[in-house]
């Protein structure tokens, strides 16, 4: 029993997530056990009802008025958790390969892009990964762990190259949002860096069905700068 007066650390209360906050409150357990927003994909960093709660009615109040809990809350979660399942599918189809040094290198690069990371640290990534030697020591299979280490593709080609792939998967979803939403804008905006090079940027404001606003950026453009201060 704690000291009086002494609050406890949620850590320390053992607490797990709740399967029914997923038709309550649209949220699922991620790949650390803790919850995550099935609706604009925000994780949340304890298995707390109230701080579930509080973000599912105050971040999607809209969403919690049209699909109650009941049969119309059901069809709705159904559906977020398909489109959750398609989206994990297709990455899987890309990285579908004999070879699962494959699927490796599509998790580094993710890593390195967001870290800001040049593609270069794909190299540097994989020669970390020497300590192997002494890490799997006792391992019965520690050669055929080494020798896929050593096998995995992580060139600055190689990373450049899946990277761009990622990137082409995250525009198809995006379109397909976009074209399923029943309202949408477009706003542009610019900025100027250090060397005169002016950066247009197109974005583009939606709503889907089942969620709040989005705003995703669409496209970046540079120029150089004429000074005229018009576009």
């Amino acid at each position: 029993m704690n000291p009086k007066g002494k609050k406890r650390k949620i850590t320390e209360e053992s607490r797990g997530f709740n399967v029914s906050w997923t038709e309550s409150f649209a949220f699922i357990a991620n790949a650390e056990g803790l919850p995550e927003c099935l609706l604009c994909s925000e994780k949340l960093s304890n298995n707390k009802k109230s701080n579930v709660e509080r973000h599912f009615q105050g971040r999607h109040a809209t969403f919690a008025a049209e699909y109650p809990v009941g049969s119309e809350g059901k069809s709705a979660i159904a559906l977020l958790l398909e489109k959750l399942e398609e989206r994990k599918n297709r990455f899987k189809k890309w990285i579908a390969s004999p070879n699962s040094t494959t699927a490796a290198s599509f998790v580094a690069t993710r890593e390195i892009i967001k870290r800001g990371k040049p593609f270069t640290d794909g190299d540097y990534m994989k020669e970390s990964f020497n300590i192997s030697e002494h890490l799997f020591a006792d391992f019965k299979n520690k050669t055929e762990i080494i020798q896929k280490i050593k096998d995995m593709p992580l060139s600055a080609k190689t990373v450049k190259e899946r990277a761009i792939k990622m990137a082409g998967n995250i525009t198809d979803q995006q379109i397909k949002d976009i074209n399923s939403a029943p309202v949408y804008s477009i706003a542009c905006d610019e900025s100027c860096d250090v060397i005169d090079i002016e950066q247009t940027a197109l974005l583009c404001r939606y709503e889907l069905r089942w969620a709040a606003i989005r705003n995703d950026p669409i496209n970046t453009t540079e120029r150089p700068n004429t000074g005229g201060g018009n576009m």
